[in-house]
Formats: C-alpha cells, sequence, structure tokens
C-alpha cells in the first residue's frame, strides 16, 4: 500500500469503516512497515481519543495510553486475521480429505472402476 492510500484511510481505521478485508490487511502491514505512517496514525487516533470522538477498545479498571490502545487494536486485527488464514487452510484440507473418503468409497463399491 502506498503512504498516500494509507493516510486517506486513517480516518477510516480509526473509525472502524474498513471492512475485515484485504484492504484492512495491507493497511495493518503499511502500518506495521512504514514507521512515518505509523506516527501520523498514532497521532490522528490520539486526537480523536483525546477528544472524545471514540470510546477506547476495552473497559478496564486501568486506563490505557492511547498508544496502547492503538497497539491493542492493531494486534486484536492481526490476530483475527491469522485465525482466517488458519480456518481456510483447515478448510481446504478437510475438503480435500473428504474427497478422498469419496473416492474410496465409490472404488469400494464398484462405482469407479480404477
Amino acid at each position: 500500500m502506498k503512504c498516500e492510500v494509507f493516510q486517506k484511510n486513517i480516518r477510516d481505521f480509526i473509525f472502524d469503516k474498513i471492512e475485515y478485508s484485504e484492504d484492512l490487511e495491507e493497511f495493518l502491514s503499511h502500518a506495521k512497515e512504514c514507521n512515518e505512517c505509523r506516527e501520523e496514525l498514532e497521532l490522528y487516533y490520539k486526537i480523536h481519543r483525546g477528544l472524545g470522538d471514540i470510546e477506547p477498545p476495552v473497559e478496564s479498571d486501568e486506563p490505557m495510553s492511547a498508544e496502547d490502545e492503538l497497539k491493542y487494536i492493531i494486534e486484536y486485527y492481526n490476530e483475527y486475521f491469522e485465525k482466517e488464514k488458519r480456518l481456510g487452510r483447515i478448510g481446504r484440507i478437510a475438503v480435500a480429505g473428504l474427497g478422498l473418503v469419496l473416492i474410496g468409497l465409490a472404488v469400494y463399491v464398484g462405482a469407479i472402476n480404477i
């Protein structure tokens, strides 16, 4: 993702308007890789939290700094995408396994001659 695109999406990210998609994954990846854009994201997040425009991501007895909140949010999304990737791999393995079982069953009952 280019810095210009990232910067245009900062507000949408802060207000949770980016769908859980490849766009959000690219946004997070860019935030991790580009110090300048990450600093801009942190600045905008601090401003909006300070103004009370957004709620903290978690209720806690001890208040979190805006920087810690943003780290928490980014980590949450990263974990979400990792789980999605794992589930996708598991799903593909399950489908392949089921296909092999069905072929084996078809061979066993004589529906397919190999």
